[in-house]
């Protein structure tokens, strides 16, 4: 199977950002941060509608890329075009600890840390956002999908997809 267009969703600390930067390196594919499309000015002003979705459209018009987010409501185009897509799925105690971790070692703005900390909360708690809409998500296309619930698992997902590689 041919790897070339990623999407790697989770909850916020799930590590996202660091899989996708990984794939990144690995398979010499552009990483995109979906923060980047929904936020003009990050966790405090947002991007049209409209304005999001050209921004997601000149994505999932490239060749390979490797997405990474949380959100849900826009971003079928992505998991429709996607030839992999990867969940992590942390307990919540796990993902609060790194937000935590994240907010003290890069000295983050503590608003936006409660702001994140709060969704983590509501991940799996709202039938309207989160865990139960990107099973729904997942479910409404035939794509490769893992599942990843550790760090543990991550890691042996890296070295697998490694040995494929070569």
């Amino acid at each position: 199977m041919k790897i070339d267009k990623v999407y790697v969703l989770g909850a916020p600390g799930s590590g996202k950002t660091f899989l996708a930067k990984k794939l990144s390196k690995i398979l010499g594919i552009e990483h995109f941060d979906l923060d980047d499309i929904f936020w003009e000015k990050k966790y405090s002003v947002k991007r049209s509608d409209e304005e999001r979705e050209k921004l997601l459209q000149k994505i999932t018009k490239k060749k390979q890329w490797i997405a990474e987010g949380v959100y849900v409501s826009w971003t079928n185009e992505v998991i429709k075009n996607s030839n992999l897509v990867i969940w992590l799925d942390s307990p919540s105690h796990v993902l609060m600890w790194r937000v935590l971790n994240r907010y003290f070692q890069r000295k983050e703005n503590f608003k936006d840390t409660m702001m994140l900390l709060n969704s983590i909360k509501e991940y799996k708690q709202n039938n309207q956002d989160g865990y139960k809409q990107h099973r729904k998500l997942i479910e409404s296309h035939e794509v490769d999908f893992v599942y990843i619930k550790s760090k543990d698992e991550v890691d042996n997902f890296l070295k697998n997809f490694l040995k494929k590689m070569k």
